[in-house]
């Protein structure tokens, strides 16, 4: 039998720095902890991605834009999860709320994973349904 070579490992680093991934990194767990955080708190859900959004455009040394312009979306879908949830508990006293609240929450964690891997793989997102506020 005849060795055969072992294929060339790729890394995909899309150029960027180890600061920079790291930041994303946490950008994108972000994304999936705030969207798993609302049944149990909307609070801390809508805390966390305006925490780091806030901290990323005014404090943090280096400027990433793309990392900001996703914490924003990231805040915005949670703050506007937040207005729909006023809604739902509304519709819960005629028991549709009870079916419209958990589905509206299963797209929102969708769309954050799918958010998340727009950004590991440097592409912008947009939350569907989403009032951009900020």
């Amino acid at each position: 039998m005849e060795a055969t070579a072992r294929p060339t490992v790729v890394i995909l680093d899309h150029g960027l720095d180890a600061s920079t991934a790291k930041q994303r990194d946490f950008g994108a767990a972000a994304h999936i902890i705030s969207a798993f955080l609302i049944p149990f708190s909307l609070g801390i859900s809508i805390l966390l991605p305006a925490s780091l959004y806030f901290f990323h455009n005014h404090f943090a040394e280096s400027r990433d834009e793309f990392l900001i312009n996703h914490m924003r979306e990231a805040f915005n879908a949670n703050v506007s999860f937040l207005f729909a949830a006023l809604i739902h508990g509304a519709l819960m006293f005629v028991l549709i709320g009870f079916l419209t609240f958990p589905i509206h929450w299963i797209l929102l964690v969708l769309w954050s994973f799918k958010a998340q891997r727009s950004l590991k793989s440097g592409e912008f997102y947009r939350y569907p349904f989403t009032v951009r506020i900020f």
